[in-house]
């Protein structure tokens, strides 16, 4: 019987639990490695997290005696929390912008100068702004429109219906 530790490796249950550690970690690195680039972003921005799923080969073991092969993917992470509006963002002015813009138009060009917003951000600026009615799988147009309309669109439309008289 040959020993595989390190001749310098701590003896006893701290250097089974050493020995565990280093193998876990190189697990963790070889399934990190196999993640594409937008996959790590997501990690490290929390929109996306690691979970334990048990192999076919394993049984359904979780156990230490039955390593645990990286997950397949399965198509794009779930978001669990919602992300906040982008920081370069300052809601407040943008609020006063679109509640000051005198058209639709106006206010829908002042949004496009956010440059590229993902919906996610889109959805949660819309609830910054007080925006009701926007739901979870609206596309980004619809969103910006929702914005808009509940911005400066009702507004406008009041006026519309009251006349010119007043």
């Amino acid at each position: 019987m040959t020993d595989t530790t390190a001749p310098d490796a701590p003896a006893g249950a701290a250097g089974d639990a050493v020995r565990l550690s280093s193998l876990l970690l190189a697990q963790v690195a070889d399934l990190l490695a196999q993640l594409a680039p937008r996959q790590l972003d997501d990690l490290i921005a929390g929109r996306a997290r690691l979970a334990i799923v048990p192999s076919a080969e394993a049984g359904g073991s979780t156990s230490a005696a039955a390593p645990m092969a990286a997950p397949r993917a399965q198509g794009p992470a779930r978001i669990r929390r919602p992300p906040a509006p982008p920081a370069a963002i300052d809601v407040e002015a943008l609020r006063a912008a679109l509640l000051a813009a005198a058209s639709r138009e106006q206010a829908a060009a002042r949004l496009a100068e956010l440059g590229r917003v993902s919906v996610p951000q889109l959805r949660a600026l819309a609830e910054a702004l007080g925006v009701d009615g926007v739901g979870g799988r609206d596309p980004k147009a619809t969103v910006l429109r929702k914005i808009v309309d509940q911005t400066v669109g009702f507004r406008l439309s009041a006026r519309a219906m009251r006349g010119p008289d007043l």
